[in-house]
């Protein structure tokens, strides 16, 4: 059993804008975090925020399945070429492959949480 807070955490900054908070990662992928280190079957748990007109890059995960649940904001995610609104309790699910990008129109932060998988080769 983990509990771990954000708060504690140091965040680092990831797809070129947005603020990455670590909170869970697979049990055997961390060193540096042992405490972190606990997922058996899912990738990462992170929390993001996207800063005031801000845009990510536009990207795509080759063995990654994600999902993020908005918590606050709103915005808009670019998936695939098609523009879609998302707003606080959006969950937007992402399979391999799909090219996405998160775009904060507005001047509040866009929060949401990441919830990764790997795809099993």
């Amino acid at each position: 059993m983990r509990i771990r807070n954000w708060r504690d955490q140091i965040p680092y900054i990831g797809h070129e804008t947005k603020i990455i908070w670590p909170l869970l990662t697979r049990s055997d992928e961390s060193e540096d975090s042992p405490d972190s280190a606990c997922l058996l079957s899912l990738g990462s748990l992170t929390r993001h925020v996207v800063q005031g007109r801000i845009t990510t890059d536009y990207h795509a995960h080759e063995n990654k399945e994600q999902v993020y649940y908005f918590v606050s904001g709103s915005g808009k995610m670019l998936i695939d070429d098609k523009e879609f609104d998302v707003t606080a309790g959006d969950a937007v699910h992402l399979a391999p492959k799909e090219r996405h990008q998160v775009i904060n129109n507005t001047e509040d932060d866009l929060e949401y949480l990441n919830i990764t998988a790997l795809m099993p080769e």
